[in-house]
């Protein structure tokens, strides 16, 4: 299956495709491709015989509002993005012009997957959207801006849903706030939005939040800080090779 150029005209959305996308993220992705155009090349759009979209739905979504752009709303909306904005003024210049040149002969890259038998077909329209492995938020932090990965459509830095054998509050929980500035042994505290038992306050079980219309906590917690350096030594008293996740559950520590 070899890439060829294909009038963006020739190629149809697939209105039996099961994804969807909200506007916010549609919006993110116009501004990913408009600042990174290569990535139309490295990701072709997957068709079939009838040159409907298999795969690449999105991006042809965001081509579509792209190709409506005057040149002089192109360049507005290429001025809002921080990550053109961060470009040398060379790189701003070629991006530009790519997309002005675009404009008047609007091509997209395709892979006609003519081969596929129907059961094929509908398997890749599935598959090419699944996601098998998980986002390693701790390289993420280190590796990334975080405001980069939310301009890109990732949802950062939202806590993962852990499986428990009782069932977690649902109600919203208050916890203390920390004042919005003080100073404390010479050093300038500031507001945090972490809940109390990530900000230092010490919490005995009782003050732990409680399960709606209960009095039992969802689970006990011991929450422990410690240095970077501190991580083998910290690793050897848990029974650990490494510390590798954020949060573990007593079966995991304590051999059967």
């Amino acid at each position: 299956m070899n890439t060829i150029s294909a009038k963006l005209t020739q190629i149809k959305v697939n209105g039996e495709n099961p994804r969807s996308i909200t506007n916010d993220k549609l919006n993110k992705l116009v501004n990913s491709i408009l600042v990174f155009p290569k990535m139309l090349s490295i990701r072709p759009i997957v068709v079939d015989d009838k040159m409907v979209a298999l795969g690449g739905n999105m991006r042809l979504n965001a081509l579509k509002i792209i190709v409506k752009m005057s040149p002089e709303e192109l360049g507005t909306r290429l001025a809002t993005i921080p990550d053109y904005l961060k470009k040398s003024a060379g790189e701003r210049e070629n991006i530009a012009r790519h997309w002005e040149a675009w404009l008047k002969s609007p091509v997209v890259e395709i892979i006609k997957a003519s081969e596929l038998t129907e059961d094929e077909r509908k398997q890749f329209i599935i598959k090419d959207n699944v996601s098998f492995g998980t986002w390693d938020y701790d390289a993420l932090a280190n590796g990334w801006d975080e405001s980069s990965l939310g301009d890109w459509g990732m949802d950062v830095w939202q806590m993962q849903p852990t499986s428990f054998s009782q069932p977690v509050a649902t109600a919203p929980t208050t916890y203390p706030s920390a004042p919005a500035a003080s100073e404390v042994d010479g050093e300038v505290v500031f507001e945090s939005a972490l809940p109390a038992e990530l900000q230092g306050v010490d919490l005995t079980p009782a003050e732990l939040p409680k399960i709606q219309g209960d009095d039992q906590t969802a689970v006990e917690r011991v929450i422990i800080v410690f240095p970077k350096d501190k991580e083998p030594i910290m690793a050897q008293m848990l029974g650990l090779g490494s510390i590798d996740k954020v949060v573990y559950k007593i079966e995991e520590l304590i051999a059967e």
